[in-house]
């Protein structure tokens, strides 16, 4: 969450590096497909869509309606009734997307993940064989065809992968996932240096490049936090975060940027983010408490 935050702002100044923070991103697909690929999903799938609907969906369409209505009150932006609908039906990554919402394109395709992982996890514990050929078969099409045009498909690869390592962790196989990232990593840059992560999609390898710095930092991270006694104990800090993390996901873009950003409210930078840190965080706050109160 921290990295993506961090990536629209600097995205807000300008800064390239903002499109090598938004690994956060790739980082979330792998940890989300991991949690799941870990958790008895119920016999039945409905009781598991009920639940992410209610997690998910419901503040989702919530700040959106918020958010139009602000730009509808106040004239700061015209929305069409094509995009309220698109949105509405969570396939804003097929829309034009509605400014300072560009960043929910990201809720399509979780969404989609989230209604695919009952039967891709009955799948994988039934006919794993069959599944990783066809799964592979789809990565080396969309690779070398269909490439960046539908690069939303890259994502679900990751979400999938991490349902893999879910099902199926081990040192062995962790291992083996930290080698072939920082091999491919080390080859692509040689050859491309870091241009290929700091361009926004500029080739059909950066998606896929920035998948393999996702894995690769996922897995770094894993290893290092299984090995010491992290996991196992509560911090509260963490823990706090960890509750108001996808308030703040919803939250942050409309005030870095669009219509309602606070990155250029006064001619100091550092005052501007921490003005716009503090406006996130009380918002994410009381959403979280509206959302546990009445959902």
């Amino acid at each position: 969450m921290m990295l993506i935050v961090a990536c629209h702002v600097c995205q807000s100044y300008g800064y390239k590096i903002a499109f090598v923070l938004n690994v956060g991103v790739q980082v979330f697909f792998v940890i989300s497909g991991f949690l799941y690929g870990k958790l008895d999903i119920p016999q039945s799938p409905f009781e598991f869509y009920k639940k992410r609907f209610v997690k998910v969906y419901l503040p989702y369409i919530l700040w959106v309606l918020l958010i139009v209505v602000l730009y509808s009150v106040f004239g700061l932006y015209r929305v069409t009734f094509k995009q309220i609908v698109f949105y509405v039906l969570n396939l804003q990554s097929f829309a034009t997307p509605i400014e300072g919402l560009n960043h929910l394109w990201f809720l399509t395709v979780l969404m989609f993940c989230y209604l695919t992982t009952p039967w891709v996890k009955k799948i994988m514990t039934k006919y794993e064989l069959c599944f990783f050929v066809l799964f592979i078969v789809f990565c080396i099409v969309e690779f070398l065809f269909l490439k960046k045009l539908y690069s939303l498909f890259a994502w679900i690869v990751l979400y999938y992968v991490g349902l893999v390592f879910g099902l199926h962790y081990s040192k062995r196989f962790s291992n083996i996932i930290l080698v072939v990232c920082a091999v491919v990593l080390i080859i692509f840059g040689m050859e491309f240096k870091i241009d290929m992560l700091t361009s926004e999609g500029s080739t059909e390898y950066s998606t896929w490049l920035h998948c393999v710095l996702g894995l690769f930092l996922f897995s770094v991270l894993f290893r290092c936090l299984s090995s010491s006694s992290i996991l196992n104990d509560k911090i509260e800090f963490v823990s706090h975060f960890d509750k108001l993390s996808y308030y703040v996901y919803l939250i942050h873009n409309p005030l870095i940027m669009g219509p309602l950003s606070l990155m250029f409210i006064t001619k100091y930078c550092s005052l501007n983010v921490i003005i716009m840190l503090v406006s996130v965080y009380l918002l994410a706050y009381v959403f979280h408490l509206i959302h546990t109160k009445f959902v």
